[in-house]
């Protein structure tokens, strides 16, 4: 491959990089203010505590994430964690419990897929964040496999709205890594930037969530996006 060629192909993967990276702290921000607004209203004791930690955790993650892009060569001005362009849905406070535990396992599960695709990631300070995200994202996998087991056993209403929800959030979640063949995220693939692709990321959550879903004799839509003509790689949406 040629400098030129071997310049662009890095160019390529750098842009969709500080996308990625970008829009990853703007969603675990806004995760950490949605999931902390639930601290104090979730449905047990135990629940509003799990809703504290995670809120905690999110912020964490978003704080430590942002500076990546400096690594990239992006200097961002301190506008705090209410900034960006997180998915729509997670711009307005969640209007019930079953919207948080769908939040969780559909954004967080994308999100989580997302970052350990990067584990071993060639910009090392994405690397070590990504290693330390992932540690603390076993508690919230657990905590939404164990509501959803929850609710799917309550049945009635409740089981019916928790499936309506992850349905509507992965209309959302799904379209974040962007098109299957976005040449900018087969470069970073190519680079070593991240391991996989789009289709794997989503693969792997559709993999994990039906499995969980069959578990409790339920389903949901977790269809592959099929238009991409008013996606927006800055906004991720």
């Amino acid at each position: 491959m040629s400098t030129t060629s071997n310049a662009a192909l890095v160019g390529a993967a750098t842009t969709t990089m500080i996308s990625l990276v970008g829009s990853l702290a703007d969603n675990k921000g806004a995760l950490g203010r949605r999931y902390g607004e639930w601290a104090v209203s979730a449905p047990t004791i135990e629940s509003a505590v799990a809703a504290a930690a995670m809120a905690q955790d999110e912020l964490g993650h978003a704080r430590s994430t942002y500076p990546v892009l400096a690594k990239l060569g992006v200097a961002r001005e301190d506008e705090g964690l209410a900034a960006g362009h997180p998915l729509a849905v997670l711009d307005r406070p969640l209007p019930d419990w079953a919207s948080v535990i769908a939040a969780n396992l559909v954004i967080d599960g994308v999100l989580t897929t997302f970052v350990a695709t990067a584990r071993d990631s060639s910009i090392e300070p994405l690397a070590q964040r990504a290693r330390k995200i992932l540690q603390e994202e076993g508690a919230h996998r657990v905590h939404a496999e164990a509501w959803l087991r929850r609710i799917c056993a309550t049945g009635g209403a409740d089981r019916a709205l928790l499936l309506r929800r992850i349905d509507e959030m992965w209309g959302q979640a799904a379209r974040w890594p962007g098109p299957p063949d976005h040449p900018g995220y087969a470069a970073a693939v190519a680079e070593g930037m991240v391991s996989e692709g789009p289709d794997a990321v989503r693969g792997r959550v559709r993999e994990w969530l039906a499995a969980q879903l069959r578990a409790e004799d339920a389903a949901a839509g977790l269809a592959d996006p099929a238009d991409w003509a008013g996606w927006d790689e800055a906004t991720r949406r």
